[in-house]
């Protein structure tokens, strides 16, 4: 995972502006991953375009790995995880944010806050 964040630095920012400063915390002991690089690529980059258009002056964005163990407690607690050793990845921006009801939203597939045409 590292890897493909540290290659996408090389596009993301020509892809999001200059007036966005990128910073990342990648975790130097990451766990491998099996994943399709590509796909992995296009969720980084369209949360990074997400971010920039949330940005409307410029901002940071920051992207982090980690380890994560899950574990009993973890999944009795949220019923939708199940345990093991897995990679955590977050986009972080300084942008405007979400209201409450748009958060409601968030995961339905064809759900957008841009203008008809623009997402």
């Amino acid at each position: 995972m590292n890897k493909v964040v540290h290659d996408l630095l090389r596009m993301l920012p020509r892809l999001i502006g200059e007036d966005i400063t990128i910073t990342t915390k990648l975790d130097p002991g990451l766990w491998a991953v099996r994943g399709d690089v590509g796909r992995l690529e296009q969720v980084i980059m369209n949360l990074a375009i997400n971010a920039r258009d949330a940005m409307f002056q410029g901002g940071k964005l920051t992207i982090t790995t980690k380890n994560v163990t899950i574990d009993e407690k973890y999944c009795r607690r949220y019923n939708y995880a199940r345990p093991g050793r897995f990679i955590g990845l977050s986009v972080e921006d300084t942008g405007v944010g979400m209201d409450k009801e748009t958060i409601e939203y968030i995961f339905e597939p064809f759900f957008s806050t841009k203008d008809p045409g623009r997402g």
